[in-house]
């Protein structure tokens, strides 16, 4: 019922004024709706400069991963620090008062700083002018450059000292900082992460999947005064943490090899030396060490009166140059897995249990070694160190004759020969996850002559990595049914319940019983070794080991182009060896196989014939085998009566054995 004094037609002339202003109204906001939605889908190129800069992203980064060692010790760490970066559109022009002032207190020469953002301000500035230019209208800058990062992570001092200085287009950002605290025993090793912490080089590159985070971000709105509006359901992401991974690698038993073989290095007065050890049955790398010294007077090769011809005498640089090595050990070559050498007469055990499984030779058979100097059918001379007319097949092994391998290796056709090399994992690589591994070289079939089946009877003409050896004494190493299999090797912890392998055919490098009766025979090296060379410490030794020695030349490398090697030149360096020594313990059940290598002993040690793989590298790996396996809590197999046990029983060789 109407109001008194209203009528009907009033009443009908405000509802329909009310009806067409919710009308105008409902217009209005689809027009501003359609608008905003224009203007975020479509907006004009001034509008979107300034969209652009509206639009902030916050970055949280994910941490990477732990690295720890076999028994969980840290061995490499991420934390956070604060790094410079600048803002070119704020920083003071003219900047060099400024510039000066920031460097002083980063730590930096001025130069640095100097390159990094003088540039940019200057480009910015020829930007805006060619703007202005175009359209006398815009002041806009257009795209200038916001960020210039300045220099590394910086120490909370330095920090205070540049936040003190309040430079407006000064500003910090967190980074991740890398840390390996026991870098002197590992950092060659673990390798290298980049800018972004991703793995570069080593382990850090060979785990890096696992160990690499995953960065969190937020996306949020500003007003003009870089003050947060709004978040966006869905515009923020969390960090994630990357995955601790556990190495194979024990830390104790890493200084234990660095330790050992940098004493072996100093008494020979080498060049360098590298160790790899390996638990044989799980196939996990125990310790990798790579030690190069910079000798005073090393020559370089003259190739137009290359070393071995007249007036080119001196002692020779037979390490391969690596630059990066001086700048941070962290970048160094890592020579156990991307160098090949010769492996001399450590290659003999391979070639003999490959003769003894086909049956062309019995353990007792007599051989005629021939008193020690013989020639090939084809002529070739061939000379053992260990003078002797008559030796069994098991003699000729233990002594390192040569001319016994080399007669028993003949018996062999050459593709026989050929695949038993393949079989011990030879040109083949272990593919641990190292970038830049080598394969090792093994001339093809096709290419193979009766020279190079006199030349690799005795681990010539053949070239391995460290890595490629380790694996393959550790099939003779292996016990029970994975005797005689190709181990295959990690730089990961096995996990306590995880199968060490399955019994696969492909890796089958010899048999079972071929294998241990290899061991058996190598048992005797390490007692004349012991008797020989270590005779004053022999006594204390807990574990019986078995292994071999080997002495090889050291190969001058392919001559440039255009170059050659004079008619008669051999291709090595005169008086320059590679001297190694392998083997592993205890005899039965061995828990450890150790290659010592000693690049290069000195020149007196070579003029006292003291350079031989038994008398450089010998000791080194006894002695390593011997703490590591007390270290590892190794129940000892020789009782102390027998600790002097004479050499009788496993050959009579000479202490310039190879």
């Amino acid at each position: 019922m109407a109001e008194p004094g209203t009528t009907r037609r009033g009443i009908t002339s405000i509802d329909r004024v009310a009806r067409w202003s919710v009308i105008v109204v409902i217009a209005c906001l689809v027009i501003v709706v359609g608008r905003v939605v224009q203007l975020q889908t479509r907006p004009s190129d001034g509008l979107a400069r300034f969209m652009d800069t509206r639009t902030t992203r916050h970055s949280e980064p994910g941490v990477r991963g732990d690295l720890r060692d076999r028994r969980g010790r840290l061995l490499a760490s991420t934390r956070f620090g604060k790094r410079v970066f600048i803002d070119p559109t704020r920083f003071p022009v003219p900047p060099d008062q400024h510039l000066a002032a920031l460097a002083d207190a980063m730590g930096l020469p001025m130069d640095q700083v100097a390159q990094r953002v003088v540039p940019r301000i200057a480009d910015n500035l020829r930007r805006e002018q060619l703007l202005k230019d175009s359209d006398p209208g815009n002041d806009s800058p257009g795209r200038p450059h916001r960020y210039v990062s300045i220099g590394g992570v910086l120490d909370d001092s330095r920090v205070t000292a540049v936040e003190n200085l309040r430079i407006p287009g000064v500003y910090f950002e967190t980074r991740s900082v890398r840390e390996v605290p026991a870098e002197d025993l590992l950092a060659g090793m673990i390798g290298k992460v980049g800018v972004d912490h991703d793995g570069l080089l080593g382990v850090e590159s060979a785990v890096d999947r696992a160990l690499r985070g995953t960065d969190g971000a937020m996306h949020y709105v500003r007003d003009a005064a870089r003050r947060p509006l709004w978040v966006e359901e869905g515009s923020f992401r969390s960090p994630e943490r990357g995955m601790d991974v556990r190495l194979s690698v024990d830390l104790e038993i890493q200084r234990i090899a660095k330790e050992e073989l940098m004493r072996g290095i100093e008494e020979s007065d080498a060049a360098g030396g590298r160790l790899i050890a390996v638990d044989p049955q799980t196939g996990e790398i125990l310790a990798m060490v790579d030690i190069v010294r910079d000798l005073p007077g090393l020559k370089d090769i003259n190739w137009d009166r290359p070393p071995g011809t007249p007036g080119a005498e001196g002692r020779y640089r037979v390490i391969k140059s690596d630059p990066a090595r001086q700048r941070e050990l962290a970048l160094a070559r890592n020579r156990i897995v991307e160098d090949v050498y010769e492996p001399g007469s450590t290659f003999k055990p391979f070639m003999w249990a490959a003769v003894t499984e086909l049956g062309l030779a019995r353990p007792d058979e007599k051989f005629n070694t021939e008193g020690g100097r013989w020639r090939t059918p084809y002529g070739r001379a061939v000379n053992d160190v260990a003078r002797k007319d008559f030796q069994t097949w098991t003699e000729v092994l233990v002594n390192s004759s040569n001319i016994g391998m080399v007669k028993g290796t003949d018996r062999m056709s050459h593709q026989q020969m050929h695949d038993a090399v393949r079989r011990f994992g030879f040109g083949t690589p272990t593919r641990i996850g190292f970038a830049g591994e080598s394969p090792g070289l093994v001339t093809s079939l096709r290419g193979w002559t009766k020279y190079t089946q006199t030349s690799v009877a005795f681990g010539y003409e053949i070239a391995a990595t460290p890595l490629q050896m380790a694996r393959a004494f550790s099939a003779l190493a292996r016990s029970g049914d994975e005797a005689g299999l190709l181990p295959e090797l990690s730089i990961i912890a096995r996990q306590y319940d995880e199968p060490v392998s399955a019994s696969n055919p492909t890796r089958r490098a010899t048999a079972p019983e071929v294998a241990a009766l290899t061991r058996r025979s190598l048992g005797g090296v390490v007692r004349n070794l012991e008797q020989r060379v270590l005779r004053a410490e022999a006594g204390s030794y807990r574990y019986d080991a078995f292994g071999k020695s080997g002495t090889a030349k050291v190969p001058l490398g392919k001559p440039p182009t255009g170059k050659k090697l004079p008619r008669g030149h051999q291709g090595y360096f005169p008086g320059q060896y590679m001297s190694s020594f392998i083997c592993g313990a205890p005899l039965e059940n061995p828990r450890v196989v150790v290659l010592a290598i000693i690049d290069d002993p000195g020149p007196q040690i070579v003029r006292e014939n003291r350079y031989y793989g038994a008398m450089t590298a010998g000791p080194v790996a006894r002695r390593f085998l011997e703490r590591s396996l007390t270290y590892l809590g190794v129940e000892s197999d020789r009782e102390p009566k027998n600790r002097l046990a004479g050499a009788e029983e496993g050959g009579t060789a000479s202490i310039r054995s190879n």
